[in-house]
């Protein structure tokens, strides 16, 4: 997977619905952190919702986008906790939570 200079060309490749909660969430409560869940965020609670939002919770932190302190994984689902966004993470996430609120 190729990245461009700001790092948006990678998120092409994700879950639109996740990338777009992942970022919204954390736009808000920025610079702080949040605890993240599928099911918290509005994605719902099957298996491939699970799978979509751990996928892109790992794709933004091998980018450089996402910092979190713990990624727990359990019969309720996936959850990360204190997740935050980095500075370049806000600069690229913003247009992507500016168009989700569209």
């Amino acid at each position: 997977m190729s990245i461009n200079g700001d790092g948006s060309e990678a998120l092409s490749t994700l879950d639109p619905r996740c990338v777009a909660a992942i970022a919204s969430t954390l736009q808000q409560c920025w610079p702080g952190s949040a605890t993240l869940s599928p099911i918290g965020l509005g994605l719902g609670a099957t298996l491939d919702r699970h799978h979509a939002f751990i996928a892109t919770v790992q794709e933004l932190c091998d980018r450089g986008l996402l910092a979190y302190e713990a990624l727990l994984i359990g019969i309720s689902g996936p959850e990360v906790r204190d997740a935050a966004l980095t500075a370049r993470g806000r600069a690229v996430l913003q247009d992507t939570s500016l168009r989700a609120a569209a």
